[in-house]
């Protein structure tokens, strides 16, 4: 049987957050893909996520904070300048940043080699879920890894066929004005002033080398 679907009301965004804060997982909207969504202190939580996708252990979860300053709770950077003018470009919206990891108990399956990717999403009905949540959370896409190309986006419908009857609720939305899965930009390899676009999305790299003292790799 598959999750309920809510409607983005105001009453059924506080029930999802609560279930998440309470170690559930949720399907949200995202300005991209609909996404399996848990709080990232939830090591059965993010379990779950895992095995509802069938997702690789060694691809982890990306972390979504609400205030685009808040990377730094979370990760560093040498020049944390750089970093300032993409969130000022580009947050909230859809783009990643892998950047050096700079939380010791953060759960390891939201981490790579030391690295973490962060994002901050502008999606309205997120944004309140968010809200209501609290914190950050871990997200992915809520599809059967390897199914999804990044030129398709995950709505309500293949979200509730591939992950629909592992989760506890499928809270109803829509991507932010988006024709692909997010851009993720990596800043903690290369040298200085240096980066590289990991995965292509709307966000071009034109764009991002516009916004900020950067080469692309």
């Amino acid at each position: 049987m598959s999750a309920q679907i809510l409607s983005p009301s105001d009453e059924h965004i506080s029930l999802a957050a609560a279930c998440v804060r309470d170690g559930g997982v949720v399907v949200a909207p995202s300005d991209t893909n609909m996404a399996l969504t848990v709080v990232p202190d939830s090591p059965t939580a993010i379990e779950r996520v895992y095995d509802s996708k069938d997702r690789p252990r060694d691809k982890p979860l990306t972390l979504f904070v609400r205030d685009p300053d808040d990377w730094r709770r979370f990760a560093r950077h040498d020049d944390p300048a750089v970093v300032d003018a993409l969130t000022e470009a580009f947050w909230p919206g859809p783009l990643n940043l892998v950047l050096e990891r700079d939380a010791p108990d953060l759960d390891d399956r939201c981490c790579r080699d030391g690295t973490v990717s962060v994002g901050c999403l502008s999606n309205p009905v997120w944004r309140a879920f968010a809200d209501a949540v609290g914190g950050p959370v871990a997200m992915t896409s809520a599809n059967r890894s390897g199914t999804v190309p990044d030129d398709r986006l995950v709505d309500v419908e293949l979200a509730a066929d591939h992950v629909g009857g592992s989760v506890d609720y499928i809270l109803g939305g829509e991507p932010d004005g988006t024709t692909r899965a997010s851009t993720i930009l990596s800043l903690a390899s290369g040298g200085a002033g240096t980066a590289t676009i990991l995965r292509q999305g709307d966000l071009t790299g034109a764009a991002i080398e516009q916004a900020a003292p950067l080469a692309l790799d």
